[in-house]
Parts: structure tokens; sequence; C-alpha cells
């Protein structure tokens, strides 16, 4: 006999008026800036992928389907530069490899070396 344990998903708590006004501004934001810059990454390192999506995601930067669909989260636009980059480069490895094993992890240290600094340093920041 087995159980299917099954993870509760975080809940966002409401946002104020300020808060509201800033996901919007930055949902603004991050759908002229991201797109572009995913698609002039892609193209620089051979991923071709099917859509982006800009969302307000409670715990994670981005995600990659299974059908190579990556979405992004619009606090990215948050970070400096070079971890959005690091991110969209994240994303762009699961399109080849759709796990963290260890050729994920060789192939994102060819798209960007150093690739484990950038993760620490992720986790200073925290999502809205």
């Amino acid at each position: 006999m087995f159980f299917i344990i099954r993870r509760r998903r975080r809940k966002r708590k409401p946002l104020t008026a300020e808060q509201a006004a800033e996901v919007e501004r930055l949902r603004a934001q991050a759908k002229a800036a991201l797109p572009p810059r995913l698609a002039e990454l892609a193209a620089l390192h051979g991923f071709t992928y099917k859509a982006v999506r800009i969302k307000h995601n409670v715990s994670n930067w981005g995600s990659c389907s299974e059908l190579g669909n990556i979405n992004l989260n619009l606090n990215l636009m948050r970070l400096p530069e070079h971890l959005r980059d690091y991110v969209m480069l994240h994303e762009l490895c699961h399109l080849k490899y759709l796990n963290h094993g260890p050729e994920f992890h060789a192939l994102l240290e060819i798209v960007c070396p150093g690739h484990r600094a950038y993760q620490r340093e992720l986790k200073s920041y925290k999502l809205i």
C-alpha cells in the first residue's frame, strides 16, 4: 500500500493597492523586455522554444514545459541583468534536459559559465 502525498500550494497573501500597482508596472516591463531577450539568448545558443509567457508565480523565477513553452516570472525585472539572463538560460537548457541532472548542469555551464555562483546569488532575492 502506498499513499499519494500532495504538495500544498503556496498561497499568495492579498496584495495592497500599492503592491498591485507595482505588479502591473513589472508586468508591463517584463512583457516588453523579457521575450526579446529570451529570443536573443535562444538564437545565440541554438535553442528553439514554442512560446513564452509572463506570469506572477509565488514559488519560481521560471519554468519550462515538456511542450517547449517557457514561463518567466515578472519579478525577473527586479533582478540585475546577469541574473535575468541566468534564469532564462537555465530554462532554455531545460528544453534539452527536463531535469537537474549532470548533463543539464554541464550544458548550463557551457552557456552560462559560473552558473552556480549566479544560483547562489539568486537565493538572496525574494519573490513578491
